[in-house]
Protein backbone atom coordinates (compact mmCIF):
# COMPACT_ATOMS: atom_id res chain seq x y z
CA UNK A 1 0.00 0.00 0.00
CA UNK A 2 0.93 3.74 -0.84
CA UNK A 3 0.27 6.85 0.61
CA UNK A 4 0.01 9.66 -1.84
CA UNK A 5 -0.72 13.11 -1.30
CA UNK A 6 -3.03 14.83 -4.21
CA UNK A 7 -2.12 18.52 -4.73
CA UNK A 8 -4.98 20.48 -4.92
CA UNK A 9 -6.32 23.99 -4.69
CA UNK A 10 -8.28 26.54 -2.79
CA UNK A 11 -12.21 26.01 -3.52
CA UNK A 12 -12.55 29.86 -4.93
CA UNK A 13 -9.90 28.60 -7.68
CA UNK A 14 -11.73 26.29 -9.14
CA UNK A 15 -12.21 26.85 -12.83
CA UNK A 16 -15.84 25.98 -12.80
CA UNK A 17 -16.33 28.73 -10.17
CA UNK A 18 -14.51 31.61 -11.58
CA UNK A 19 -16.71 30.50 -15.12
CA UNK A 20 -19.71 31.23 -13.13
CA UNK A 21 -18.04 34.19 -10.91
CA UNK A 22 -17.46 35.81 -14.86
CA UNK A 23 -21.21 34.75 -15.28
CA UNK A 24 -22.09 37.01 -12.33
CA UNK A 25 -19.54 39.95 -13.52
CA UNK A 26 -20.82 40.00 -17.06
CA UNK A 27 -24.58 40.26 -16.02
CA UNK A 28 -24.01 42.85 -13.63
CA UNK A 29 -22.18 45.11 -16.36
CA UNK A 30 -25.45 43.76 -18.53
CA UNK A 31 -27.43 45.57 -16.00
CA UNK A 32 -25.52 48.96 -15.52
CA UNK A 33 -24.21 49.64 -19.21
CA UNK A 34 -28.34 49.18 -19.80
CA UNK A 35 -29.35 51.67 -17.38
CA UNK A 36 -26.39 54.03 -17.26
CA UNK A 37 -23.92 53.15 -19.82
CA UNK A 38 -21.66 52.78 -17.67
CA UNK A 39 -19.61 48.97 -17.16
CA UNK A 40 -19.91 47.99 -12.86
CA UNK A 41 -16.52 45.65 -13.73
CA UNK A 42 -14.99 46.53 -16.89
CA UNK A 43 -13.19 49.60 -15.35
CA UNK A 44 -11.12 49.56 -18.35
CA UNK A 45 -13.74 50.01 -20.39
CA UNK A 46 -15.00 53.32 -17.99
CA UNK A 47 -11.52 54.45 -18.48
CA UNK A 48 -12.17 55.12 -22.26
CA UNK A 49 -15.63 56.59 -21.89
CA UNK A 50 -13.89 59.23 -19.31
CA UNK A 51 -11.89 60.16 -22.10
CA UNK A 52 -15.17 60.20 -24.40
CA UNK A 53 -17.75 61.93 -22.10
CA UNK A 54 -14.64 65.09 -21.72
CA UNK A 55 -14.13 64.86 -25.13
CA UNK A 56 -18.39 65.11 -25.89
CA UNK A 57 -18.59 67.07 -23.08
CA UNK A 58 -21.19 65.33 -21.63
CA UNK A 59 -21.03 66.03 -18.06
CA UNK A 60 -23.61 64.54 -16.13
CA UNK A 61 -22.24 60.77 -17.72
CA UNK A 62 -19.00 61.76 -16.92
CA UNK A 63 -19.26 61.94 -13.57
CA UNK A 64 -21.65 59.20 -13.43
CA UNK A 65 -18.90 56.98 -14.91
CA UNK A 66 -15.97 58.57 -12.92
CA UNK A 67 -17.78 57.83 -9.90
CA UNK A 68 -18.15 54.13 -10.70
CA UNK A 69 -14.69 53.72 -10.87
CA UNK A 70 -13.96 55.53 -7.69
CA UNK A 71 -16.54 53.27 -6.13
CA UNK A 72 -14.53 50.07 -7.94
CA UNK A 73 -11.74 51.47 -6.44
CA UNK A 74 -13.57 51.93 -2.90
CA UNK A 75 -14.60 47.75 -2.94
CA UNK A 76 -11.37 46.72 -4.20
CA UNK A 77 -10.13 48.64 -0.90
CA UNK A 78 -12.59 46.96 1.15
CA UNK A 79 -11.44 43.24 0.56
CA UNK A 80 -7.92 44.63 1.11
CA UNK A 81 -8.43 45.28 4.36
CA UNK A 82 -10.81 42.47 4.90
CA UNK A 83 -7.82 39.94 3.20
CA UNK A 84 -5.47 41.67 5.67
CA UNK A 85 -7.70 40.49 8.97
CA UNK A 86 -8.36 37.25 7.45
CA UNK A 87 -4.17 36.59 6.89
CA UNK A 88 -4.21 37.96 11.01
CA UNK A 89 -7.01 35.26 12.11
CA UNK A 90 -6.58 32.79 9.57
CA UNK A 91 -10.18 33.00 8.26
CA UNK A 92 -10.94 32.94 4.40
CA UNK A 93 -14.06 35.85 4.20
CA UNK A 94 -15.06 34.48 0.57
CA UNK A 95 -18.71 33.15 1.70
CA UNK A 96 -19.21 36.40 3.73
CA UNK A 97 -18.55 38.45 0.43
CA UNK A 98 -20.50 36.89 -1.41
CA UNK A 99 -23.06 36.94 0.68
CA UNK A 100 -23.20 40.64 1.34
CA UNK A 101 -22.78 41.18 -2.44
CA UNK A 102 -25.80 38.86 -3.26
CA UNK A 103 -27.93 40.30 -0.79
CA UNK A 104 -27.20 43.79 -1.45
CA UNK A 105 -28.36 42.64 -5.42
CA UNK A 106 -31.49 41.19 -3.80
CA UNK A 107 -32.70 44.76 -2.12
CA UNK A 108 -32.06 46.48 -5.00
CA UNK A 109 -33.79 43.72 -7.22
CA UNK A 110 -36.94 45.32 -5.48
CA UNK A 111 -38.80 47.92 -7.66
CA UNK A 112 -39.61 50.07 -4.32
CA UNK A 113 -35.82 50.22 -3.18
CA UNK A 114 -34.47 50.08 -6.80
CA UNK A 115 -36.72 53.40 -7.04
CA UNK A 116 -35.05 54.90 -4.15
CA UNK A 117 -32.06 55.69 -6.14
CA UNK A 118 -30.34 57.63 -9.01
CA UNK A 119 -29.12 55.81 -11.68
CA UNK A 120 -25.49 56.98 -10.88
CA UNK A 121 -26.33 55.60 -7.53
CA UNK A 122 -27.11 52.25 -8.87
CA UNK A 123 -24.29 51.79 -10.98
CA UNK A 124 -21.80 53.50 -7.92
CA UNK A 125 -23.75 50.25 -6.03
CA UNK A 126 -23.28 47.77 -7.97
CA UNK A 127 -19.12 48.79 -8.90
CA UNK A 128 -18.44 49.11 -5.50
CA UNK A 129 -19.42 45.22 -5.35
CA UNK A 130 -17.72 44.17 -8.23
CA UNK A 131 -14.68 45.78 -6.35
CA UNK A 132 -14.90 43.93 -3.93
CA UNK A 133 -15.65 40.76 -5.88
CA UNK A 134 -12.30 41.69 -7.92
CA UNK A 135 -10.16 42.01 -5.69
CA UNK A 136 -11.09 39.26 -3.26
CA UNK A 137 -11.03 36.22 -6.25
CA UNK A 138 -8.21 36.69 -8.37
CA UNK A 139 -6.61 33.38 -9.23
CA UNK A 140 -7.86 29.71 -11.31
CA UNK A 141 -6.61 26.81 -11.30
CA UNK A 142 -3.91 28.51 -9.15
CA UNK A 143 -2.84 31.12 -12.11
CA UNK A 144 -3.55 35.24 -11.91
CA UNK A 145 -6.72 35.72 -13.68
CA UNK A 146 -9.22 38.75 -13.62
CA UNK A 147 -12.95 37.71 -12.43
CA UNK A 148 -13.81 41.03 -13.17
CA UNK A 149 -11.47 42.27 -15.98
CA UNK A 150 -11.41 41.03 -19.44
CA UNK A 151 -8.17 42.43 -21.20
CA UNK A 152 -5.82 40.36 -18.86
CA UNK A 153 -7.54 37.17 -19.52
CA UNK A 154 -7.87 37.95 -23.26
CA UNK A 155 -4.16 38.12 -23.20
CA UNK A 156 -3.73 35.25 -21.13
CA UNK A 157 -5.81 32.79 -23.19
CA UNK A 158 -4.20 33.70 -26.45
CA UNK A 159 -0.53 33.81 -24.76
CA UNK A 160 -1.42 30.24 -24.10
CA UNK A 161 -2.24 28.73 -27.85
CA UNK A 162 0.81 29.78 -28.82
CA UNK A 163 2.66 28.29 -26.16
CA UNK A 164 0.71 25.52 -26.87
CA UNK A 165 2.09 25.51 -30.34
CA UNK A 166 5.37 25.52 -29.80
CA UNK A 167 4.80 22.53 -27.05
CA UNK A 168 4.75 24.56 -24.12
CA UNK A 169 3.39 21.46 -20.98
CA UNK A 170 -0.37 22.47 -20.18
CA UNK A 171 -0.43 25.43 -22.56
CA UNK A 172 -3.95 23.73 -24.17
CA UNK A 173 -5.37 23.35 -20.52
CA UNK A 174 -4.29 26.54 -19.34
CA UNK A 175 -5.51 28.93 -22.65
CA UNK A 176 -8.75 26.92 -22.70
CA UNK A 177 -9.21 27.91 -18.81
CA UNK A 178 -9.22 31.35 -19.61
CA UNK A 179 -11.35 31.42 -22.83
CA UNK A 180 -14.40 29.53 -20.48
CA UNK A 181 -13.79 32.60 -18.32
CA UNK A 182 -14.46 34.85 -21.49
CA UNK A 183 -17.40 32.61 -22.70
CA UNK A 184 -18.41 33.20 -19.25
CA UNK A 185 -18.25 36.83 -19.26
CA UNK A 186 -19.61 37.23 -22.63
CA UNK A 187 -22.74 35.01 -21.79
CA UNK A 188 -23.15 36.91 -18.64
CA UNK A 189 -23.61 39.83 -20.68
CA UNK A 190 -25.86 38.29 -22.80
CA UNK A 191 -27.90 37.52 -19.55
CA UNK A 192 -27.87 40.17 -17.87
CA UNK A 193 -28.79 42.62 -21.18
CA UNK A 194 -31.83 40.24 -22.07
CA UNK A 195 -32.99 40.14 -18.50
CA UNK A 196 -32.30 43.92 -17.70
CA UNK A 197 -34.66 44.61 -21.17
CA UNK A 198 -36.84 42.15 -19.97
CA UNK A 199 -37.40 42.62 -16.23
CA UNK A 200 -35.62 45.62 -15.02
CA UNK A 201 -34.04 45.44 -11.72
CA UNK A 202 -35.40 42.25 -11.08
CA UNK A 203 -32.20 41.41 -13.18
CA UNK A 204 -30.36 41.51 -10.28
CA UNK A 205 -31.73 38.49 -8.79
CA UNK A 206 -30.10 36.27 -11.06
CA UNK A 207 -26.90 37.15 -10.42
CA UNK A 208 -27.81 37.34 -6.82
CA UNK A 209 -28.58 33.51 -7.24
CA UNK A 210 -25.55 32.76 -8.81
CA UNK A 211 -23.47 34.25 -6.27
CA UNK A 212 -25.26 32.69 -3.39
CA UNK A 213 -24.48 28.95 -5.28
CA UNK A 214 -20.78 29.90 -5.17
CA UNK A 215 -20.91 31.53 -1.52
CA UNK A 216 -22.62 28.38 -0.19
CA UNK A 217 -20.91 25.74 -2.04
CA UNK A 218 -17.63 27.55 -0.19
CA UNK A 219 -18.58 26.85 2.83
CA UNK A 220 -19.87 23.69 2.36
CA UNK A 221 -17.15 22.14 0.34
CA UNK A 222 -13.48 22.61 1.71
CA UNK A 223 -11.00 21.23 -0.85
CA UNK A 224 -7.79 20.66 1.05
CA UNK A 225 -4.78 18.10 0.09
CA UNK A 226 -5.63 14.81 0.42
CA UNK A 227 -3.97 11.77 1.70
CA UNK A 228 -5.23 9.08 -0.46
CA UNK A 229 -4.37 5.07 -0.16
CA UNK A 230 -3.44 3.13 -3.80
CA UNK A 231 -3.35 -0.14 -4.08
CA UNK A 232 -0.25 -1.25 -6.64
CA UNK A 233 -2.04 -4.56 -6.92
Amino acid sequence: MENRKVPTYPVMELPWIAFFLAIAAGSMDGYTFFVGKAFSTVQSGNIILLGQTIATKNWSHFATVALTILCFGLGAMVTGIIEVLGIKKKKIWAFEILLVEALILVGLGFAPINGYFSVVHLCMLISFLAGMQGNAFHKIDGMLYGNVAVTLVVQLAFNYIIQAIVGAKDAWKNSWLYFSVLIGFAGGGLIGTVLTSAYGEKSLWFTAVVLVCIAFYSKVIKVENKVITIDPN
